[in-house]
């Protein structure tokens, strides 16, 4: 028995021209799991189906195929089978065993703190045959775990409008920035692999591209099979740092939305709260590009329990920090960000800024909560023909209420939430909604309302697709009714999680209203009017 009270075993295998001294272990989680096969000093490395030097033999029971009917014996004798397969022949050459099993690329990079990640964009530009001698910038980001992260920020181009820039600009933001070039070269990648001081890239180079021994600067090598290699100097230091490559997969669509009908609509978001803050950035995540974001609070450390931020953001406003968050997502959005609240005692002017910048929006959601705010957006919507969701998490978590007025095909927003009040009338518990202004009870509440991130996170995904329906315009919608309360846990009228109440609405469908029909004419009339 060792230290930890895991029964194991020393033993030999003798096979030609060789010995080793093994030990096998059973873990405490036998027999759930299989026992595993070292070298006895914990340093020798035997086969190239070795979990690194010292580590466990791969064998051919594994993890993957083990069954508690496996005995230790034939541990013992699949690793003697390994061992024999890779014994060197006569003449001394190595000799690897088949592999049974698909090793994920990705588990070998566990090792590598330095990485050099290729986007798909990054990676057509520098597979071109002109990409020898292309100016880049490198970021490089150490902002969590313990690895270090270099990503191209930009390529080619003097000055910043010839740019192509590869990574979202707020990336710069945690990264040193370092000024290089890409060279071309015929070496293979193992070649590439052993150049790692100043001196040894001066020898590979040439006079192909000047060193400078006192600056700091950054060498994309490829290789003769489109290989890359990521070097950095910084200045008096002989040795380089290296990065291993991680190539982005050219993937596809993961989403199945319209995204080109997607990504032409804008999208205003009234309150970048908990809710609010996780239905911008699942937006963005859908294909979203365009966004109006109106808050002008700010985050403070327990809005942490529910919110979208993080400590980073802790005292930063609600808007702000969202776009941020957004860019981060997408390189191509685009935000407008209001650190401003409907209602609020601000000027004539910002009030009419913030108005017609929701006004350019093809869909407004409110995430309030406040009933001040809904009267006003709703008008807006009214106005300006702009379709209109809302919706708010209920106390304690239990579930929530969203509800939509569209153009040309619902009730005017004020008659769906008309007849909301009247479903919460007919209740004989009184409904679990906010008494107070706002469900943060940032106006009107004493304490916030209770419900837990995993409460609000399940409802914001529930708007979201109901925003995405709506963007999409899709015929038949996903919804049939204007409105739905959705219970996520036992408790008020619902029975259980997943219990959706659906709230049709029989009004009017509100039209398109004509701002423009007539306007010369009354242009010319008032003109009239003051005319002498």
């Amino acid at each position: 028995m060792d230290d930890q009270l895991r029964l194991t075993l020393a033993f030999d295998i003798a096979i030609a021209r060789s010995r080793h001294t093994l030990r096998l272990i059973y873990h405490n989680t036998f027999p759930a799991s299989p026992p595993s096969i070292f070298p006895v000093d914990g340093e020798s490395r035997m086969s190239g189906h070795q979990y690194g030097a010292g580590g466990d033999l791969c064998l051919e029971i594994r993890n993957d195929n083990w069954s508690p009917d496996v005995t230790g014996a034939m541990m013992i004798g699949s690793a003697r089978h390994l061992l024999e397969t890779e014994t060197p022949g006569e003449d001394g050459a190595a000799i690897h065993a088949p592999s049974a099993h698909d090793f994920p690329a990705i588990l070998s990079l566990r090792s590598e703190v330095t990485r050099f990640y290729v986007s798909p964009l990054a990676r057509v530009i520098l597979a071109d045959d002109d990409a020898d001698g292309l100016p880049i910038e490198i970021g490089i980001d150490y902002c969590s775990g313990r690895t270090f992260m270099a990503h191209i920020l930009s390529m080619d181009g003097d000055g910043d409008d010839n740019k192509t820039h590869v990574a979202p600009e707020p990336l710069r933001r945690t990264c040193v920035e370092i000024d290089g070039v890409v060279v071309s070269t015929g070496a293979s990648a193992k070649t590439l692999e052993k150049i790692r001081t100043f001196g040894d890239l001066e020898q590979f180079l040439g006079d192909r591209f000047p060193l400078k021994p006192d600056a700091r600067w950054a060498v994309i090598l490829r290789g003769s099979e489109g290989s890359l290699r990521l070097l950095c100097h910084f200045a008096n230091d002989d040795d380089l740092m290296s990065f291993t490559t991680v190539l982005a997969p050219f993937d596809g669509d993961r989403s199945g939305l319209p995204s080109l009908q997607i990504r032409k609509k804008k999208v205003g978001i009234v309150g970048l709260g908990s809710l609010g803050s996780k239905i911008a950035l699942s937006l963005a995540r859908s294909g979203v590009c365009h966004f109006e974001l109106v808050d002008g609070d700010i985050l403070h450390a327990g809005n942490l329990e529910r919110h979208d931020g993080d400590w980073r953001d802790v005292g930063r406003h609600k808007a702000e920090l969202t776009a941020h968050r957004l860019q981060l997502v997408r390189r191509d959005v685009e935000i407008g960000v209001w650190r401003s609240a409907i209602g609020a005692q601000v000027s004539s002017q910002e009030a009419a800024n913030v108005s017609q910048a929701l006004a350019s929006c093809d869909l407004i959601i409110d995430a309030t909560a406040n009933a001040d705010v809904f009267n006003y957006v709703a008008g807006l919507s009214l106005r300006h023909n702009r379709s209109l969701i809302w919706g708010a998490v209920y106390a304690g978590g239990v579930g929530g209420e969203m509800a939509r007025a569209r153009i040309n095909r619902d009730p005017s927003p004020y008659d769906v939430r008309t007849v909301i009040n009247q479903y919460y009338e007919t209740s004989d518990e009184t409904p679990p909604v906010a008494a107070g202004r706002g469900y943060d009870g940032s106006v009107g509440e004493e304490t916030p309302m209770q419900a837990t991130d995993a409460d609000v996170s399940a409802f914001a995904a529930h708007i979201t697709a109901f925003a995405l329906d709506t963007l999409s315009d899709a015929e038949p919608s996903n919804y049939d009714a204007q409105a739905y309360l959705v219970g996520l846990k036992r408790g008020w009228l619902f029975n259980g999680p997943f219990d959706a109440r659906p709230i049709t609405v029989e009004a009017p469908v509100r039209g398109t209203l004509s701002t423009e029909a007539g306007s010369a004419g009354e242009a010319d009339f008032i003109t009239s009017l003051f005319s002498g």
